[in-house]
């Protein structure tokens, strides 16, 4: 009678741990799939404050780098920008195309498709030309060397 006891209060606590276990894989997302969806964030917010930069600085090319970008208040942490580049090429007599980049982790297109609605504006590219998220769209060049298989934001200001 002595043991019954004793192995009751383990045989609960065993199973209330196990229970716990389960509830927190099955409602928190996975690492790989959160990394992914922060990466894409991170992403969107990196091409919108080189556009941001571009919009102030509209004869500027090169690249933007990352204390202009914290200048104007948007500042990136340093393992996110190892991973991502810009440049800004000149074309006509005064347009801009404006390529902002990274290599993400598998998803994160997912998570830039939802966040910006399907802007045409992303991409992926695949050596010399980048392909829009659009479904139908064909491979475009790009203004600048960009390493295969990133993320890519496209776009072109000024004539």
């Amino acid at each position: 009678m002595r043991f019954i006891l004793p192995s009751l209060v383990f045989a609960l606590l065993t199973g209330l741990v196990s229970v716990y276990r389960y509830q927190s894989t099955t409602t928190t997302p996975q690492t790989q799939e959160l990394q992914a969806s922060q990466a894409g964030q991170m992403f969107v917010a990196y091409a919108n404050a080189v556009a941001a930069f571009m919009n102030n600085n509209p004869s500027f090319t090169g690249s933007v780098s990352a204390a202009q970008l914290a200048a104007q208040g948007t500042p990136f942490a340093a393992s996110f920008l190892a991973i991502a580049g810009n440049a800004v090429t000149a074309f006509g007599s005064s347009g801009r195309t404006i390529t902002a980049f990274a290599s993400l982790p598998t998803g994160a297109m997912g998570t830039i498709v939802s966040m910006t609605s399907g802007d045409a504006t992303y991409g992926l590219s695949s050596g010399t030309t980048w392909t829009s998220v659009l479904p139908g769209a064909t491979a475009q060049p790009l203004a600048t060397a960009v390493p295969n298989g990133s993320v890519v934001s496209v776009f072109q200001i000024g004539l």
